[in-house]
């Protein structure tokens, strides 16, 4: 009995280190894709991610299958792994179900109250005006998807803030590939400001609207995008 207690811990602290490993590689991997450091249809070395982050295969393809249901990856069997193109369907599609979420989201927030999340949005956005005065664009990109990440998270579902990060992803290789000027993010930044006013007075239809007409803004943006360099997207 004891001997077989102490061999089902040891399988689970393994099974917990390949999880954490699996979790950095997938860490990695993402902010190398999203920054374009990894450039739309390169093939992903399992060998070499491996030999750079000291790890075995096991939590690489871990990693990469979670990056492929996120659409960042695409794999093909005997073919290996590859940085999945920027395919316009998915990405309106994953636009289409965050601005879905994260209308319902505000909307309840604001119906309900969330004192914490409303201050700690109101700091983001402090952030985000010194970012956009200084013009530090990539400042304002991270305050950007953490504004939108923080108010998932403060519904009580999971998969809001899952499917919510997947959207932000997409917004995320946009902006890294075509850099938006700063009128325009100056724009997102009166939008998101909006946002948080209405979800500060309890005005969950105005936080809806708000939310449903940025992101719509966002859609906007994809398809200008799109008809720019056509070239860059399929699908």
């Amino acid at each position: 009995m004891l001997r077989g207690a102490r061999e089902a811990t040891r399988t689970e602290d393994d099974g917990q280190m390949i999880v954490r490993k699996s979790e950095r590689v997938y860490q990695w991997l993402r902010d190398e894709i999203l920054s374009f450091r990894m450039q739309p249809g390169m093939f992903i070395d399992k060998v070499e991610i491996c030999d750079k982050l000291g790890v075995s295969k096991q939590p690489v393809t871990a990693a990469l299958t979670r990056l492929e249901q996120e659409g960042l990856v695409e794999i093909y069997p005997q073919r290996g792994s590859y940085v999945a193109r920027l395919r316009l369907g998915a990405m309106t599609e994953s636009l289409f179900v965050r601005g879905a979420l994260e209308s319902a989201a505000v909307r309840r927030i604001a119906a309900e109250g969330n004192e914490v999340l409303i201050r700690g949005l109101q700091r983001n956005l402090e952030a985000q005006d010194l970012a956009l005065t200084g013009d530090n664009l990539g400042r304002f990109y991270q305050l950007d998807m953490e504004f939108h990440s923080a108010i998932a998270r403060a519904v009580p579902f999971a998969q809001v803030a899952r499917q919510v990060d997947i959207g932000l992803a997409a917004v995320k290789r946009c902006h890294e590939l075509f850099r938006p000027d700063v009128s325009s993010l100056k724009e997102a930044y009166e939008r998101h400001r909006r946002i948080v006013a209405a979800m500060a007075t309890g005005d969950a239809a105005a936080a809806a609207a708000e939310m449903d007409a940025h992101v719509a803004d966002y859609m906007t943006m994809l398809r200008a995008f799109a008809e720019a360099r056509p070239e860059l997207f399929v699908g």
